[in-house]
């Protein structure tokens, strides 16, 4: 077993620093650069490690200077700042200045603007040293973006005209990233050039200094707001937007008289959940976006003869609207008109020329309806030839079965056993070449084309005769959906938005053609879990189909049931079974089942030895010895190691912690070794004290100083803010 004393913290191990500083003396290169790094992972505030960090500054060999530096960034100190200077300058390595510059912002050392400003212009060879002394160009381009950072950072103010001449070197590179988000660290000055540049320049440039304004602290930028919404360009009034608090009278003007639609409705986004009658004054907006936005935002209830007007409008626009108008209608309907929003929403939901997002909207508002007919609907939907509708019908009746609508669950059972369509209607063929949009309607729709658009834009109605039939009873929808003949679909005439030039290019792109397939395989995956018995039998019924696919959903349905506390003596027989699939990832999720069922896990035993490794990590994890525990340490799947380390760490009365120690450094696998010191100061303790060892390997050296640098993160915990380490 583990140590029965209290586990040391780090602070009480051995002192580990005369033991790395011994192997930072290496004479071996490879060794130094882990120990530099293994010292600052250890122990980076120990002063004896900084100093000997500092030395490694001088280091013969590149890799240890720049590790040198790297480190220094989690224990330099303000006064270091001078040898960390003098080595930017001084070390002709590219990847040592980019080390130094990184440490230097992070220590916040203003006295190194000179020399960045210098590095921001050119290579200023007279002063700094350079592994290409012919002045290549390219050896100074990552120093160059990396100095440019750093002013930023530093909030160099007085280096603006630098970095702005530096972008506008015609034969540098390309530096509007940098120079944007350094000008945006500036604050008030740094947003000044941002603008002007905004407002002067076109192309990616201006798109460029518009992100970088988005992105900083509106407090900056308060004083600029009246200057940005007199401009021209409505992507510079657009930051007014975030700039300004929801409450001021500016930004009530913008969503109201800006001339750019899309300003408005973001306005009105922004301040209609402060200023309700707003949303009431946008109705009467000539844009379409404008229009969905104001929607979404009425507070209701509405006064009578307002509300309905906008009742009457919103089924004109399920109709005719654009996509987010539509969608927006389709939202407020069931609150609007509960009682008589359900033809419109239905047929918003079957036709295929409408916007897809729209419809989708439909399917869902019909489910927000609760009406009685409500499951009936959401049933005839689950044979549209739409992937996405029918997913969201299956969603909705998976919310409706939960809430215990029993009927909603015989027809999610029905659509997993594949029973739901009739084989005439199983499948849903489209046209591959050009010409309208003919594709196959829908299976189990009532028939749809009870309206018409003229060329002129009105809305024609057809006669009685062809509107929807009345829905029928739940077990006639059920037994009947897909199995009438439905019409041929009544084709858009030509309007500004429906042009034959336009249908002749669309293609259907909604999903697969094997509508009942495809069905089986979102019902399992969206409702397997449900307590329902007939979904219980859809589950098992799937679980040998020939179809894989359908099989692993089948599978994941039932370890989701058996998570859930639904599982019983023939699940975990079928899991049983399951271990001999010839497909790894059924293998692996039967192994998930037998796991939750403490006597059954015993069985995974004999999966120890499986190819699959996901199989063997689960394995490992509920069923090994702790011998078979300390062997997996070994094995060549980063995960089954992993599931060991679980194993044997999450028990302190698994086994001795020595044998782990030993399994991960004889296997030489420093990734898990590295793992196991962060998560155990036994194991930590006995990595450091095996550095102690006569006549100690290079190549064991290694393993160890490589675990310790990589137990805990040797960059980044300073890295200056919006620089990349």
């Amino acid at each position: 077993m583990l140590d029965q004393s209290q586990p040391p913290s780090r602070t009480d191990c051995p002192d580990p620093v005369p033991l790395l500083l011994d192997q930072i003396a290496s004479p071996n290169d490879v060794i130094r650069t882990g120990a530099v790094r293994a010292a600052a992972a250890v122990a980076a505030d120990d002063p004896r490690v900084r100093a000997a960090l500092l030395a490694c500054l001088l280091d013969e060999d590149p890799d240890v200077r720049t590790d040198a530096m790297d480190s220094l960034r989690l224990c330099a100190q303000p006064e270091d700042a001078p040898v960390l200077r003098k080595s930017l300058m001084g070390d002709p390595v590219r990847e040592v200045k980019h080390a130094a510059i990184l440490t230097l912002a992070a220590l916040g050392d203003v006295g190194s603007i000179p020399v960045l400003r210098q590095l921001a212009l050119s290579r200023a060879s007279g002063d700094i040293a350079w592994e290409d002394e012919t002045d290549a160009w390219d050896d100074w381009l990552d120093v160059q973006v990396m100095a440019i950072e750093a002013l930023g950072h530093l909030k160099a103010t007085d280096a603006i005209e630098d970095i702005l001449a530096a972008r506008d070197d015609e034969e540098g590179q390309v530096l509007d990233g940098p120079v944007f988000a350094a000008l945006a660290a500036m604050g008030s000055e740094g947003a000044t050039w941002l603008l002007s540049i905004a407002q002067s320049e076109q192309g990616l440039s201006r798109k460029r200094a518009l992100e970088s304004l988005a992105e900083m602290t509106p407090s900056l930028l308060e004083d600029y707001a009246d200057y940005v919404l007199e401009d021209g360009a409505a992507d510079v009034r657009r930051l007014a937007i975030t700039w300004l608090a929801p409450d001021d009278k500016r930004l009530e003007a913008l969503s109201l008289r800006d001339p750019e639609a899309g300003i408005r409705a973001e306005t009105l986004a922004r301040i209609a959940p402060h200023l309700p009658d707003l949303a009431i004054s946008a109705l009467s907006d000539n844009s379409p976006a404008v229009q969905a936005v104001a929607l979404d935002h009425l507070a209701l209830p509405l006064e009578a003869k307002l509300h309905a007007t906008v009742t009457e409008n919103a089924f004109a626009w399920c109709r005719v609207g654009d996509e987010k108008l539509a969608s927006a209608a389709a939202r407020l309907l069931p609150d609007l008109a509960p009682k008589t929003s359900a033809p419109a929403l239905l047929a918003l939901a079957q036709d295929t020329a409408r916007p897809l997002a729209a419809r989708l909207e439909a399917v869902k508002a019909i489910a927000r309806l609760e009406d009685e007919p409500a499951t009936e609907r959401l049933t005839g939907l689950l044979g549209n030839e739409s992937q996405q509708v029918r997913a969201v019908a299956l969603t909705c009746l998976t919310t409706l079965c939960r809430q215990g609508d029993a009927v909603a669950g015989e027809a999610l059972a029905v659509a997993m056993a594949g029973t739901l369509l009739s084989a005439e209607h199983a499948v849903v063929a489209h046209q591959e070449a050009g010409g309208p949009d003919v594709t196959m309607p829908k299976a189990d729709a009532p028939p749809r084309g009870h309206l018409r658009i003229s060329r002129e834009g009105d809305i024609i109605e057809t006669d009685a005769a062809e509107a929807p039939q009345a829905i029928r009873s739940t077990l006639e929808v059920i037994q009947q959906a897909g199995r009438e003949t439905p019409p041929e679909p009544i084709q858009a005439t030509d309007t500004p938005e429906e042009t034959p030039a336009k249908r002749r290019h669309r293609r259907p792109v909604e999903g697969p053609e094997a509508v009942a397939d495809d069905l089986r395989v979102l019902a399992l995956g969206i409702a397997g879990d449900l307590d329902h018995p007939r979904i219980a039998d859809a589950v098992l019924g799937a679980l040998n189909d020939a179809e894989e696919t359908l099989r692993l959903v089948a599978w994941r349905a039932l370890l989701n049931r058996a998570r859930t506390g639904l599982r019983g003596a023939e699940t975990l027989a079928q899991a049983t079974a399951g271990l001999k699939d010839e497909t790894p990832a059924i293998r692996s999720v039967a192994a998930d089942i037998l796991a939750l069922d403490a006597e059954a896990a015993r069985g995974l035993r004999a999966c120890l030895e499986d190819s699959d490794a996901l199989l063997r990590a689960v394995a490992v994890r509920h069923a090994a010895t702790n011998v078979e525990a300390v062997s997996a340490l070994a094995d060549p799947a980063k995960m089954v190691r992993g599931a060991a380390l679980d194993r044997l760490l999450d028990d302190p009365d698994a086994v001795h912690s020595t044998p782990i120690f030993d399994a991960l450094s004889d296997a030489d696998h420093i990734d898990s070794l590295a793992e196991a010191c962060s998560r155990s100061d036994h194991i930590l303790t006995r990595s450091i004290q095996a550095l102690a060892q006569k006549d100690l390997a290079p190549r064991k050296a290694h393993v160890l100083l490589e675990a310790l640098a990589a137990c805990t993160p040797t960059s980044g915990e300073r890295s200056p803010q919006g620089m990349t380490a």
